[in-house]
Parts: C-alpha cells; structure tokens; sequence
C-alpha cells in the first residue's frame, strides 16, 4: 500500500502521485489498501506509540470505521505478539460500554502485522482540550472524570485494567448533546503488548510537547509490578490533577527525574500550583496519588463520589449562601437494584450506588426533592422525597428497558451492524460461541409484532396489509374532518390567546420529544434617573444613590429551556444544563428558565443570539436590572409597587423549581415579568459596593458577578425577604439550580 506524503491518503502499490494533490507516494505497510477484502483504508489519521491509525470504510456495510495496525518495531518486536494481541483484542472488545471505544474485529496482515477494528469517532483528545483550554472549571473537570470513571469502571468490573490512562487517550465526540456521553476511552486492554513504548513515549513528548505514559505511570508501574485497578485511579489522579491546574503534578527533563518524583516525591498542594479550591476537593484528588496502592482510593465509584461530595451543588446553594437556615436537614440513604446506579437528586448527579446498591447522603435541605436513578440498559427510576431533619430511605428498582440500541449483530460478512430495535438480552456478540443463527433468531422472535417469514409470503402480507390500512385511513380521514368542521377547526376563524400573557405554548403539532422553536419578546425601557439601593435593606444594598440609565430594550422573560435548547442544537455547544435528561429540556418544562448556565454560557448564547437576531445582546447591568424592577424613577420596592402581593411572584416554595415563565406574575410598568422570583438572574456587572459602603466583598480567584431578583426558594419577608434592591455577588464559574438569566440590547 502507498499513501500520500501530504494528505495521507491510501492507494494500491502501482499508484505513484496522489491523484488529488500530485505529490509523490510512498510505501507503507504491505499489501493493497484493503485488510481481509472488507476493509477499505482511506487515509491515515495519525501514529502513536505502538501503531498507526487509519481511517477505514466497511467495504459491504459503508460504516466508518478506525483500524489501528500494531507496528512490531514500535513495540519491541514482541515474538508472541500476534497471540498477545489476539487475548487484548477479544478483552477489549469485552468491554461494552457507551464510553468506551467499542472494538468490532480484529486480524493479521500477512501472519505478522495486527490490526484492529474500532468504532470511529470525530472530535478531539483531552490533551488537544487541555492546549486549548489550559485548564478547567471544577464542574467541567467532575463531569469529564465523572464519564471517564464510568466506562473504567465497566472495564476493571471485568477484571481489565487499562495501564495507559492519559489524556491522548480520551477523546471527546463533537456529535453527542453532552460531555458525559461524548466521552470516550481508546486502546483498553492493549497496553500489555507496548513494551517498547515507554522510552518512544517520552521521546515524542520531548520532541512535540505531548504529555505521554510516564507523566501518569503509577509508582507500581516504574517498579515493574503488575498493575491493578488503583493504579488506573492513580493515572486518573494525575488527569484531575492537570484539568484543574493545568499542568502534571509531576515533571522532569528525564524518565529517571520522572520516575524518582512519582515514587518518592509528594504531590505539590493545591495552594503550591495557585488553585484556591475546596479542601474537600483537594483530598478527593490527593488521595487517589498516594504512593501506596493499599492507600489510594479503592475504587472508581469511590473516586467519584468523593469528588461528587467535594463539588457537591446542593451543599453550597445560592440560597443557603444568603445567610443561617433554621430549617433542619436530612440523611437519606438510596438502595437501588440493579447496584452501581447514578442517583441525581434535583436533575443533579451525586454519585453512583456502591456494589451493593447503597449510597448515603448528607445535609440535604428540608422541603422536596427530585431523584432519578439511572443504569445502562435500566429504564430511569424517577420519583420524590419530602426531607422534614428525619433520616430517610428510598429503594429504587429499575425496570430493564425494553430496547437496546447498544447491540451489535454479527452480519454474514463478519462484520458488525448496530440495531436500534433489538431487544435486550441478546448473545453476547463478542463470544463466537453464542452466534449461533438459532440464538440470533430466537432474539427476533422475542420482539413484539416481529415475524420471520419466507419473502414471498411476506410480499404477499404486505399487500394485503397495506390495502386494509389505506382503507382504515380514508374512513379514520373522512371521519376527522367532518369532525374538525364541527368544532370549529376548520371553516371557521380560530382565536388563539395566550391567557398567561407569556410565550405562547407549543404547537399542538410538535411531535414527542421535540423541543419547540422559541424566541424572548423584547420590550422597550426608556432611560432616566432613580435612586439605586436601599438604606433600609441589607449592607450590600446601602446606601441608596441616584444613578442614570439610557433606554434600552430588555427580554420580556427569562431565557427558556426551549430558546436555550435552539441554540445547543444550533451550535453543538457541549456544557448542557444539568437539569436536562439525554441532552434536552425535560418534557413539560420547555418554557421554564433555563438553568445551570454561567457567566461562560451566557455570553456564548448571546453571540449566538446576536448573529440570529442581526442585534447586539448583552446581559443587563444591575443599574438597568433595577431600573426595570423598581419601574424607574418610581423607585418602587417591587415591579407591582412598594408592598408585596401574594400571587406575584414565584417565592415563599418549598423547592427551587421553578413555574412555567410569565405564569406566576405580576409585570413592571412595562410589561416585563419575573423580575422577582422564579429563579437569580445574572447581570453583567462585576461584584463591587456602592460608593460609600462601609463593607466590603471577598475576592477570590475566579471574578465574581452580581446576580438578582431571587428564586423559587426565597421568602417574600423576614430579613432575607426578596426585593428589587436585593443583591448578592457569585463566582462567575458557578452554575446552580437557582441561577437562570435574560438579556438586553441598546438597539
């Protein structure tokens, strides 16, 4: 096979020029461009340590496919490597899991060159994000490990240990709705035949700035011993540690310096590498690098939850940052059947029950509480507790779903197809002891309303089949718009009204699970003066000062998930709001404010907007936020006026869940909604005092933003009592269950 030098594209051996580029070709590996007659390289993707990685097509399926071909010389020219790769192949090929590369084949170019077919993926690695990105968000780095974990931990529940966990090795899909989906680990079950890939791997990280395998070997590793699960953990440790710094915990102009750090040196502190994060979040990583694997976190599920403990949201809400809660908090402990389920308490993940099906939560707030249980292959258990200071216990047991769109069937030509409409409980596919026509037909016959039969007879069923049902439809037709006419659908004006006075609710004709289109109204402010602040109120509200604004135009509501939702579709942009399921709103909660957005995603789904719109739009300051709550220079306590008014305002709840948007509300002069309640809302204003305070804010490392207007949780009286002078400063990072937003524009 030749390819060429510049675009990598494969030909046969009598190709000389690239026919698209007509730069010369060279050889490679031996042979026409097609392994086994069904695999057809197209071009090469890239070489790593132990191969290199080509971009195939399925000759009969026309899937895209990845092949990587093991190179002997890049691996020591192993003697047994063709029997090595053979027991690695069929075990990673074992590991069936929505964040694992999943291994379809694998063969042997002419008795000495081993290749394997992988599913393809398009994206980028973790090391090209970390380039990029530098480092990331505590939330971002948890969601990130958080996937991670779970596809490592189907793997070690299989008695499989990766052995090269780094961030070349993890590559994030640009055709998945959330990170946690889109994560996806290579080359599991290989690392045992990459004996020579050590000293190459450091070489080409001198060489071309990659990170590669000893910047995460664990201390075992170096010392030669077989390495086991934890000394994954470790490797991952080493991961966490880079996403939240951006740097390794250990480095070194030499494999010695290296190895001599990670078997005797302790990790620098969170302090020594200029993080100021948690001390909880600290411990959760510094134990996974200790030195001693009988020390290290035992598990990936352990590693989790202690990381989902640290970063836990509902520990550090919006509102219980306002000040003491005299209301008492509950322990609740989850049983769920299947074990190792993920538990989201308020669409917020905290971790995974243990092998046995436990998890125990602490310090959750009095009122109600939304758990979803979820396990692949488990329909998600959903239902609530009411938390009153008593312990409590929920047992959840799944019920199996009905389909599997994870399946592979073998197909006649040895390759794999996926079938979104087989049943669960198929053979296992990768043990060709199970395919057996028989069991493969026994799974269809267990699929409702599906039948085997002879084509004939079956064109003939289709016919008759199809004559009856074109017959039911004209009746079921004639019938419905005789009835449409008779209530009015038809030959009649029809009013449509909105009695809510917010966005008009979707269209009758959306189908299922589709997100209705959704624009914000937006409404004209004019500018004037109006005394900002309060001296009655709290310390950051005081003291009460004359400020200017111009006019502006301001959202009528608060973003909806369904306008939030057009532009992730749009953009495929990958922060998706924690409260979503499978990447959209929850259905019956499109027209609720969006959530769980920071500073980051608002300004991104407002240049989203701004090119929609031809319109520049912005966050509102807090000097506009009050003028449109406090009507101006009528310097009003509410939108509505100066007392409060039950029924006005989404406040006084149990839960920070939100109402419908415009719903629950009583407008400002000019018609504006929510301003009070519901859900904070961000402004683009940094955290600053007025002129005059006598108090001051904490800085930190990360800027802090004033946020407004209060939630579902707030009170409507007593000292922490919501109003539109209220105002509290948050990190600009933070995403929360109580934070939403709206925009303005000067046009």
């Amino acid at each position: 096979m030749k390819e060429c030098q510049q675009c990598k594209n494969c030909y046969p051996d009598d190709v000389s020029a690239c026919p698209k580029d007509g730069q010369p070709t060279v050889h490679t590996i031996p042979g026409e461009p097609v392994l086994e007659g069904k695999y057809q390289l197209e071009c090469r993707l890239g070489q790593g340590g132990m191969g290199v990685v080509y971009k195939a097509r399925h000759a009969y399926l026309k899937t895209q496919l990845a092949i990587k071909v093991i190179l002997p010389d890049l691996v020591g020219n192993d003697p047994q490597l063709v029997t090595r790769f053979r027991q690695e192949a069929l075990a990673a090929a074992a590991i069936r899991h929505q964040n694992v590369v999943g291994v379809t084949d694998y063969g042997v170019i002419d008795g000495t060159l081993p290749f394997l077919v992988m599913e393809y993926v398009e994206g980028e690695s973790l090391h090209d994000m970390l380039q990029r990105e530098k480092k990331l968000s505590p939330e971002v780095a948890f969601e990130m490990m958080q996937a991670v974990c779970s596809g490592v931990g189907a793997a070690h529940h299989q008695g499989i240990v990766h052995r090269d966990l780094k961030p070349l090795n993890i590559m994030i899909c640009n055709d998945r709705p959330s990170l946690s989906q889109g994560v996806k680990i290579l080359d599991f079950g290989l690392a045992k035949i990459k004996s020579g890939e050590l000293l190459g791997s450091f070489i080409q990280a001198q060489t071309t700035g990659l990170m590669g395998s000893p910047y995460y070997m664990a201390p075992e590793q170096w010392a030669d011993e077989e390495p086991d699960s934890r000394s994954d953990i470790y490797s991952l440790g080493v991961m966490m540690f880079q996403m939240l710094s951006g740097d390794v915990p250990f480095k070194g102009s030499s494999i010695p310096g290296i190895m001599k750090k990670h078997i005797s040196d302790p990790p620098p502190t969170f302090a020594q590498v200029g993080l100021d994060l948690s001390p909880d979040l600290e411990r959760a990583v510094m134990h996974t690098l200790k030195k001693d694997k009988n020390e290290r976190t035992p598990s990936v599920e352990v590693f989790v939850e202690e990381l989902s403990t640290a970063l836990l949201p509902m520990a550090s809400t919006i509102h219980t940052s306002l000040g003491p809660s005299s209301l008492p908090v509950s322990s609740l402990r989850v049983v769920s059947r299947p074990p190792e389920s993920a538990v989201f308490v308020d669409n917020i993940s905290v971790g995974r029950t243990t092998n046995k099906g436990e998890l125990l939560l602490e310090g959750l707030q009095s009122g109600n509480h939304h758990l979803r249980i979820s396990h692949n292959g488990f329909k998600d258990w959903l239902g609530d507790v009411v938390c009153d200071g008593e312990p409590k216990e929920v047992v959840a047991e799944l019920r199996q779903a009905e389909f599997d769109s994870s399946v592979a069937i073998p197909m006649p030509d040895g390759g794999v197809e996926n079938q979104k409409t087989l049943v669960a409980g198929l053979p296992d596919v990768t043990n060709p002891d199970q395919l057996t026509g028989k069991t493969v037909q026994q799974s269809w016959e267990r699929m409702p309303d599906v039948s085997i039969v002879p084509a004939a007879e079956k064109s003939r069923k289709g016919l008759y089949i199809g004559i009856g049902a074109l017959m039911f439809l004209l009746v079921i037709g004639l019938g419905g718009v005789a009835g449409a006419y008779m209530m009015g659908w038809i030959g009649k004006p029809r009013l449509i009204s909105n009695v809510n006075g917010g966005p008009p609710p979707p269209s009758p004709g959306t189908s299922p699970g589709q997100v209705p289109p959704a624009k914000n109204v937006l409404v004209g402010v004019p500018g004037g003066t109006f005394m900002m602040g309060s001296d009655a109120g709290l310390d950051l509200e005081k003291p009460a000062h004359s400020v200017i604004v111009k006019p502006f135009k301001m959202d009528k509501t608060e973003v909806t998930n369904a306008e939030y939702y057009s532009f992730v579709a749009a953009t495929s942009y990958p922060k998706i709001p924690a409260h979503w399921v499978n990447g959209k709103p929850v259905a019956g909660e499109e027209m609720m404010p969006v959530r769980y957005v920071n500073i980051e995603d608002v300004k991104a789904f407002a240049d989203w907007r701004s090119k929609r719109d031809g319109v520049s739009y912005r966050l509102p300051t807090e000097e506009e936020w009050e003028f449109a709550a406090r009507n101006g220079s009528k310097d009003n306590k509410y939108p509505w006026g100066d007392e409060f008014k039950s029924g006005c305002a989404v406040v006084d709840k149990e839960s920070t869940e939100p109402e419908r948007v415009g719903s629950v509300s009583c407008p400002d002069e000019w018609g504006i909604d929510d301003l009070i309640g519901n859900v904070y809302e961000w402004t683009g204003s940094l955290a600053a005092t007025y002129p005059g305070s006598k108090v001051g804010i904490k800085q930190s490392k990360d800027p802090h933003y004033m946020i407004r207007g209060g939630s579902a949780l707030n009170k409507s009286a007593g000292q922490f009592g919501i109003t539109a002078t209220f105002r509290i400063d948050v990190e600009s990072t933070k995403r929360d269950k109580e934070l939403g937003f709206r925009l303005v524009t000067d046009n």
